[in-house]
């Protein structure tokens, strides 16, 4: 199992997913992606679950069978509930690993301080029976003064029974890291000084987020810059290599989103029409009007104007740009929200891997 050079953490939504479907296989080789499993959406107009989790578990691990077959992938299930089980009882942990395993996926599964003991030892016994091996997954807060973190690691350790640090990935995730770029370099440095058995670990990922919640603070038909506050952060770490834990180090990020998903009731959502297109140190967000008054038709002009920016990669670069020049010829689109997260994350990860081979 070759280590990648890029870990992109995603929601394991359709736009995602499919972005993932359309990689070009030298950009599809060098990264390993990191999906978070949702809970089941809410169907608002009846207000109740929209599926059963036995069907929301089945039809995640079915799209994941599609777009990332035999390839290693992170599979996180931080956002279902602890004591969430399954028709027949069981731990859906396990089930979305069987599943997985039926249809040639060889996921990684991902766990945290906050996993269920059933959970864990479901990790185990999936771990040492494939030898995938396992991903742990350390927030911020796992580096606060009153835990113990390897007395942590070690029950964790031996509630996945089996399992061994040797093959197993450490995560460091530190979510959204805000706009005071000094303060997010000395909190890493300061982190990556106290990575737990920091020489066990298979690889190490370091993962940040910078994207805002929302883009209600731009103002609608304009194109404006947002810094990428995790990659200015990457660069600057990667400046003085004697002081990082690990050479092989492997960047992460939350792509185009912010690390914290909103749900929003759709019959009362307004979205604009916008692109988040990842130039390579800041995103250029090209933003319409509200998709409901003025129509998805609004991507047609807003694609013009972003293949005539100078950001903008060519019809060459991704998937997703190809999809923009057509769109700005008026051959293909206008799409919908999902289409746009779709191009938008293609783009993005294929920018990454670019941007990863000139540091």
């Amino acid at each position: 199992m070759g280590t990648a050079v890029y870990v992109p953490i995603l929601k394991g939504k359709e736009g995602e997913f499919a972005a993932l479907e359309v990689l070009s296989n030298d950009v599809r080789n060098q990264i390993r992606p990191f999906i978070e499993i949702p809970g089941v959406a809410y169907d608002y107009s009846n207000d109740r679950p929209s599926k059963s989790l036995d069907d929301h578990i089945s039809s995640v691990a079915n799209r994941l069978g599609r777009c990332w077959k035999n390839a290693p992938i992170y599979v996180d299930f931080s956002w279902i509930e602890a004591d969430e089980r399954l028709q027949d009882g069981g731990d859906p942990i396990e089930g979305m690993l069987e599943q997985c395993l039926q249809l040639s996926v060889p996921a990684i599964p991902v766990v945290t301080r906050t996993t269920s003991a059933t959970g864990l030892s479901a990790v185990g016994r999936y771990s040492r029976s494939t030898g995938n091996g396992c991903c742990v997954r350390l927030l911020l807060e796992d580096f606060e003064e009153e835990v113990e973190l390897e007395t942590e690691i070690a029950r964790m350790f031996r509630a996945m029974s089996g399992a061994q640090i040797e093959l197993a990935d450490l995560v460091l995730d530190f979510e959204d890291i805000g706009n005071d770029s000094s303060r997010a370099v000395l909190l890493a440095r300061s982190v990556l000084s106290m990575i737990p058995l920091k020489d066990q670990w298979r690889c190490v990922v370091l993962s940040a987020a910078s994207f805002p919640e929302d883009l209600s603070e731009v103002d609608a038909s304009t194109i404006s810059l947002l810094p990428r506050r995790e990659w200015h952060l990457w660069k600057t770490l990667q400046r003085r290599p004697n002081v990082l834990p690990r050479r092989d180090l492997v960047f992460g990020d939350y792509a185009i989103a912010h690390p914290i998903p909103r749900e929003l009731d759709p019959r009362t959502m307004r979205m604009s029409a916008n692109i988040r297109y990842t130039a390579p140190d800041d995103w250029l967000i090209v933003k319409g009007r509200n998709v409901r008054q003025y129509g998805f038709e609004q991507y047609f002009d807003l694609c013009r104007l972003l293949t005539q920016r100078q950001e903008y990669s060519g019809r060459q670069f991704s998937w997703g740009d190809n999809f923009i020049f057509e769109c700005a010829a008026g051959t293909a689109g206008p799409g919908n929200a999902t289409t746009w997260r779709k191009v938008g994350t293609n783009h993005h990860i294929t920018m990454v891997v670019r941007s990863l081979a000139e540091v």
